[in-house]
């Protein structure tokens, strides 16, 4: 018999900022720390920008080896808005990565509101620390959730080893305003 544990939440479309991709080249030992990586990104956004974020949030410390991703979030506002770094070249202990910020999106409450991917697992991922005291390793979902009451989508949950299946059911739309639970099978 296979459990499953249901919990809802909500993740509201923003309008996201004009930055696209861009590399930036910093001095590090091993890894870059996670302040350092959430000041660093801040300040290449601002000068690609003009603009500095209100907040940065990275998961974590960046590893210094080139392939090497991270999932941040920047916060203009009440705009969460997924960046993704890419290490792509370490030499002795200079590090140089990409960053990516998610496609501008308008709200889209008349053509279907969505939930970007970057955003959607962030969001599965805290849900789950918040349920269970605990972050899981990795969430990975297929693509961007369509905003559309009844729309569904299978997540992978990695912890450790263990690959689990993560249920997505949007059960309501208002504006730009999407809410869901999900289901995770054999918790």
């Amino acid at each position: 018999m296979t459990a499953k544990r249901a919990i809802s939440g909500a993740f509201a479309g923003a309008v996201l900022m004009a930055a696209t991709a861009c590399s930036a080249s910093f001095h590090i030992g091993g890894s870059m720390d996670e302040a350092d990586v959430e000041s660093q990104l801040s300040q290449a956004l601002e000068d690609q920008t003009g603009t500095k974020p209100d907040e940065v949030d990275c998961p974590g410390d960046l590893k210094g080896k080139t392939d090497t991703t991270m999932k941040c979030v920047i916060k203009d506002g009440s705009d969460d808005i997924p960046v993704t770094l890419t290490v792509t070249e370490v030499d002795g202990t200079d590090l140089r990565f990409r960053y990516e910020v998610a496609e501008a999106t308008k709200d889209a409450s008349a053509s279907g509101a969505t939930v970007d991917e970057i955003q959607l697992e962030e969001r599965i991922s805290t849900m789950l620390e918040e349920e269970v005291g605990q972050k899981p390793d990795e969430i990975d979902c297929p693509g961007d959730l369509a905003g559309a009451v009844g729309e569904t989508m299978t997540c992978t949950l990695t912890a450790g080893t263990d690959e689990l299946g993560v249920a997505v059911e949007v059960t309501a739309v208002e504006g730009s305003t999407v809410d869901f639970h999900i289901e995770v099978e054999g918790a």
